[in-house]
């Protein structure tokens, strides 16, 4: 049974999560709202995030789903280990776990425990998605009416930064867990929420939340425009629209770029939800210690594992989309052949 609640529970966040990237999805060179059902089929070979769900659009939002969500399980299930060794690096130093040996830590823990922390993740991720499209669907719908068609996507990116922000907020206690578990500091989620209640009671699941919301949304910002441009100068060199792995190494140098560029904030995120009560009063005291007493470069620690993390899962994902939709695009067509057919008689 706790398998099957696992895996609806990883269901619930990415058939949603697929569902926008999806919706956002548009032909390098089209106009958002212009390009006709006979151009579809660029559509399906070019990976897109920036453009507003055009009124003309044929795509089956069933098949986006279920390949989104193949491809979002997909990098899950091989990137949380990378994910948790890139929190060990970060709490390394932490005084919440200077009493653990750091060859014992990075000898062992880096082995052993690399899913410690999954199942509060996978619990985050149907409230935390709720949340984001709630908000993410209601400022498209507000802003597209009022904005011209050359500004959609600074409309998608508000949209998303104000779905990152709501959505920062269920999310940030379960961050809070899940990193406890990865770093080490608690042996279990139980362990994880009394240890948070008993030291900063309620509040304390939000210790780190800035720290969590500034990361994102800076990330949005950077990725997204980069994205964009370098689909579309990849476009403009070949001629032509992009094929699934040229669309997908785009997506993966964006993320890999961007993943580098907010690494300080990711570090204040990670010791802020792992330290003590007291440790740091906030996202900028906390880049100013750690650049004081461990050096600049400590802000850059797991660097290499972030970047790696974020540019491996670009790969993995918009490749395994592109395969898997072609795949559910292939069934539909194939069950919608006879119910056209009976139309036609």
């Amino acid at each position: 049974m706790k398998t099957f609640r696992l895996v609806f529970l990883i269901l619930g966040l990415h058939l949603l999560v697929a569902a926008a990237t999806k919706l956002s999805a548009v032909p390098v060179g089209l106009n958002a709202r212009s390009h006709s059902p006979k151009k579809t089929k660029h559509v399906k070979s070019v990976v897109a995030t920036s453009g507003i769900k055009s009124e003309g659009q044929t795509q089956s939002f069933v098949a986006s789903l279920l390949s989104g969500a193949t491809a979002a399980i997909t990098v899950d299930a091989v990137l949380f280990p990378v994910d948790t060794v890139k929190t060990r690096l970060q709490a390394a130093q932490s005084s919440v776990i200077k009493e653990v040996s750091n060859k014992k830590f990075i000898d062992l823990k880096m082995v052993l425990g690399v899913y410690d922390g999954f199942l509060p993740a996978i619990a985050a991720s149907a409230p935390t998605a709720a949340t984001f499209f709630a908000a993410y669907d209601s400022l498209k719908s507000y802003l597209i009416p009022r904005c011209e068609e050359k500004y959609a996507p600074l409309v998608h990116l508000a949209a998303a930064a104000g779905g990152d922000l709501a959505a920062s907020v269920v999310r940030a206690p379960f961050e809070v867990v899940k990193q406890r578990l990865q770093a080490g500091v608690d042996p279990s989620a139980a362990a994880a929420l009394r240890n948070v209640l008993k030291a900063g009671g309620p509040g304390g699941f939000y210790r780190g939340w800035s720290a969590l919301a500034l990361r994102d949304l800076p990330f949005d910002a950077i990725e997204y425009p980069l994205y964009e441009l370098l689909k579309k100068k990849f476009a403009e060199a070949k001629g032509g629209a992009l094929t699934p792995l040229e669309g997908s190494l785009c997506g993966s140098l964006s993320g890999g770029i961007t993943a580098a560029l907010t690494t300080p904030l990711d570090v204040a995120k990670t010791r802020l939800m792992i330290s003590e009560p007291g440790a740091y009063k906030g996202l900028w005291d906390c880049l100013g210690k750690v650049a004081r007493e461990e050096g600049a470069g400590a802000l850059f620690t797991g660097l290499a594992p972030r970047v790696g993390m974020i540019t491996l899962g670009g790969a993995v994902f918009f490749g395994a989309y592109e395969y898997s939709r072609a795949f559910f695009d292939a069934v539909e067509e194939r069950n919608k052949a006879p119910a056209e057919e009976e139309v036609a008689l």
